[in-house]
């Protein structure tokens, strides 16, 4: 008996050297003397990991159902169905209209690519490569692994000036950010977005990359798993026969019987099989501890993924508060990131003599964007909230009679507004007295 325990642990022994571990990444080197961060700074990793991450990650996203499944919820609810981009201003909407539709960049069928490759890499190069004829700019990407050095002004390290690009062979390639002196006279130029990144950095971080660990674990685990599952039908069978028949019954079952096959014997032969015991109930603490360390990482609930618990529908809103607060704002960056590249993009064609110049407003004054709600439960509560301050002022106009003031009244219009999530500027405030003020005490009431 102890012979045939130790035969099967050789057997599952020999099925563990077999097992595939995940494939190490390898970093591209370039011929440059030495390894140094892409801009110097201390808090900067050095070019081999800033690759190791890069490259890590997107295997990670590649293999991994978890990883691809995160990154896939980040763009379903900050790209969702779809985002718009508008001006009240007729010359930046026209040329909104033929950037977001040329045939050269079709942002709207981008916006996908554009918000995994931030989510899975930490960063987002975009090139806008400038058409002299009209002024306008055809949108492209470098990855982040190619980018070997970021130079900033010397005062300034958040105003990135130079980007240099690994080429296949050769020296470098340079490209100018649009805030460099000399990028008007260059053809293309360079943008660069970040998120996850640390004060200090010019890079940012991988969404995936403090679970990348606990994914290979994980993967390992259940791999193991698999396996031991397969070793459980690669059963012996142990045959207890009279001493004096050893030899006789060792021959006649020196292959073993096939399945189906019938064997005659007498109450002496006993026939046992032995098979491995897995005790798989004994790995389910560890496969959710490790599945709640990659969950911490994401900020994703569970059931968001997919999983079966027993948490309460109260329970399970409760958990998708922080959740929905980070998804707005990825968003909120997301979609500062489109205005900045449409503004730099109209910006080159003033430039180049193709368009007005515009005013010195923000991008709040140029561009109206409109982006798919992060919550929908939010429409509901803010509805709700309006509903019920409209009803207590509606009981406080009517107790003061005659008494309230015009002062009162934009203030009750301002909150009532506020409440409801459609805030009013000092504009349509004025509008809307002015008319109250024609129409009488009647019209609040």
């Amino acid at each position: 008996m102890d012979t045939d325990r130790f035969s099967i642990s050789r057997i599952i022994e020999k099925i563990f050297r077999k097992r595939e571990q995940m494939t190490a990444v390898t970093a591209q080197v370039d011929d440059s003397s030495g390894w140094g961060s892409l801009s110097g700074r201390p808090h900067e990793y050095d070019q081999v990991r800033v690759q190791e991450n890069y490259t890590d990650a997107l295997t990670a996203w590649r293999k991994n159902p978890f990883a691809w499944r995160i990154i896939a919820i980040t763009t379903d609810y900050v790209v969702g169905e779809r985002i718009t981009v508008s001006s009240p201003r007729r010359d930046l909407q026209r040329f909104i209209d033929r950037f977001w539709h040329h045939p050269q960049n079709r942002m709207d069928m981008r916006l996908e690519s554009m918000c995994d490759e931030l989510a899975r890499s930490g960063d987002l190069f975009v090139l806008l490569f400038r058409n002299p004829q009209d002024g306008m700019s055809y949108i492209r990407f470098v990855t982040k692994d190619r980018i070997l050095k970021i130079e900033t002004t010397p005062n300034d390290w958040e105003n990135e000036q130079v980007f240099y690009e690994q080429q296949e062979s050769g020296a470098s390639k340079t490209w100018m950010s649009p805030r460099h002196p000399d990028a008007e006279i260059e053809n293309g130029v360079m943008l660069h977005y970040a998120v996850n990144r640390p004060v200090g950095a010019l890079l940012g971080e991988s969404d995936l990359v403090t679970m990348i660990p606990w994914l290979q674990r994980y993967s390992r685990m259940l791999e193991d798993r698999v396996r031991l599952h397969w070793a459980v039908r690669a059963f012996l069978w142990v045959v207890t026969v009279p001493g004096n028949k050893v030899k006789e019954k060792l021959e006649q079952y020196r292959a073993a019987p096939e399945s189906g096959s019938i064997i005659v014997k007498d109450e002496s032969e006993q026939w046992q099989a032995v098979a491995p015991l897995l005790h798989g109930a004994d790995s389910e603490p560890d496969l959710k501890a490790v599945r709640n360390m990659i969950d911490a990482g994401s900020g994703y609930p569970p059931h968001w993924r997919g999983e079966p618990t027993d948490t309460n529908l109260a329970t399970a809103i409760a958990m998708q508060a922080p959740t929905e607060r980070h998804l707005a704002r990825r968003q909120k960056y997301f979609v500062f990131m489109l205005q900045d590249i449409l503004y730099h993009a109209y910006f080159r064609a003033v430039q180049a003599g193709k368009a007005r110049p515009l005013p010195d407003l923000d991008y709040g004054g140029l561009f109206n964007v409109n982006a798919p709600e992060i919550s929908r439960n939010d429409n509901a509560r803010q509805a709700s909230a309006a509903m019920n301050i409209s009803a207590a002022f509606s009981s406080l106009l009517q107790s003061l009679g005659q008494l309230h003031s015009p002062a009162l009244r934009e203030k009750i219009l301002r909150v009532l507004f506020k409440f409801a999530g459609e805030p009013l500027d000092d504009e349509w405030v004025g509008r809307v007295m002015d008319e109250i003020g024609k129409q009488g005490d009647q019209v609040i009431r």
